[in-house]
């Protein structure tokens, strides 16, 4: 049982892996995709390089060997993933918002609070032996013990607000769908198992941790692969200030760039051309690619190739109107998209409807207008 058991967790390990090298090379400007591109290929060669290691030796069941509670190594890595990942809620609901000062803004604690514990490891090393709950209090004037307890309180403190950062501090946010909602449940999820790994170890929480960290990479990253932003939808934004909030179907301020963007966007329908990039798009107008991103991204949207594919869309609504004589096919590649797939996916979500059911709709009211 327990080389099948590692057997499939090896395989998603290995799918994790792969998963994360595609998105890093199909993220462009998308940093969130790039960036869980990135965790994705470090976990999954963790986890591989684990488990292989536990075929090599495993006959039957494998036994663990588990050291004391709030071990200071475990809650420092802990520490500084959990400070990274619950950033991505931030960056999928702001695009746009998370610059390098702000990320270092929120990463100042955990590198503060890591820097610490290293430095004692490395420089102390007492560590009084805690095997159950009951010794913590007995040995709380132990410089250790404080430093342990603190550490844990912050990766348990720290990770909840930045989480909830972004619906309480910012403005304006894109409009939340399931995927976030199961996203967030998942780090409750992980919380949780982390408070009970820290503070109670035994051999079921340490496979529970393992099987749904995987598990959690391995959803998102197909998600990630399906979409430009998995967590979100672009359809309205949501007003957030004075705790009153509301729905609003107009985006921030444009930046000026933005409005040049667009205006030439509508004159020139440059996008139906399937391999239009942003390259294409800053040559035009004269500026520099990482200007026209950010500018992009200060509408809310995750990058330039879903600004371009909701453009495409909105084409596709005129060409359809326009000419209603022509197939959903040729309408579907004479406004740039090249996957029947990908265009049926945006669509859909975007609208409420599927594409075939839109032009339907506006046959029978042709028909009932003659």
């Amino acid at each position: 049982m327990g080389i099948l058991h590692l057997s499939i967790e090896l395989t998603l390990d290995l799918i994790a892996l792969i998963s994360g090298i595609i998105l890093i090379f199909r993220a462009k400007d998308n940093y969130p995709k790039l960036y869980w591109g990135i965790i994705a290929v470090g976990i999954g060669l963790m986890f591989s390089w684990e488990n292989i290691g536990w075929l090599t030796i495993v006959t039957d069941t494998p036994e663990y060997n588990f050291t004391d509670l709030l071990n200071i190594e475990k809650m420092l890595k802990w520490y500084a993933l959990a400070n990274i990942v619950v950033l991505f809620p931030t960056a999928s609901l702001s695009p746009g918002y998370l610059n390098h000062f702000r990320i270092f803004t929120f990463l100042l604690p955990p590198i503060i609070t890591i820097t610490v514990g290293i430095c004692y490891l490395g420089f102390n090393g007492v560590i009084t032996p805690i095997y159950s709950l009951n010794e913590i209090i007995p040995n709380i004037n132990n410089t250790d013990v404080r430093l342990r307890i603190c550490i844990f309180l912050l990766s348990v403190l720290t990770p909840l607000f930045i989480l909830t950062h972004t619906m309480i501090c910012t403005k304006t946010y894109r409009r939340i769908n399931k995927n976030m909602y199961l996203f967030i449940g998942f780090l409750f999820l992980f919380l949780g198992i982390y408070i009970l790994f820290t503070l109670n170890i035994n051999e079921f929480i340490f496979n529970l941790f393992g099987i749904t960290a995987i598990v959690f990479t391995v959803l998102f990253s197909i998600l990630y692969l399906r979409y430009e932003n998995p967590f979100s939808d672009h359809i309205s934004m949501v007003y957030n200030t004075n705790k009153k909030i509301s729905q609003v179907e107009n985006s921030p301020q444009p930046l000026p760039l933005f409005s040049t963007i667009e205006t030439y966007l509508k004159e020139h329908h440059p996008y139906t051309d399937r391999l239009y990039n942003i390259k294409d798009l800053a040559k035009s107008l004269n500026e520099k690619e990482h200007d026209i991103s950010m500018a992009i991204k200060n509408q809310g949207f995750s990058g330039f190739r879903e600004y371009i594919n909701c453009n495409r869309l909105e084409y596709f609504r005129q060409l359809a109107v326009e000419n209603p004589e022509k197939s959903m096919k040729e309408l579907m590649f004479a406004c740039g998209f090249s996957s029947r797939a990908t265009f049926y996916r945006n669509f859909s979500d975007k609208y409420g409807v599927s594409p075939s059911k839109f032009i339907d709709n506006q046959y029978n009211n042709k028909e009932v207008l003659i």
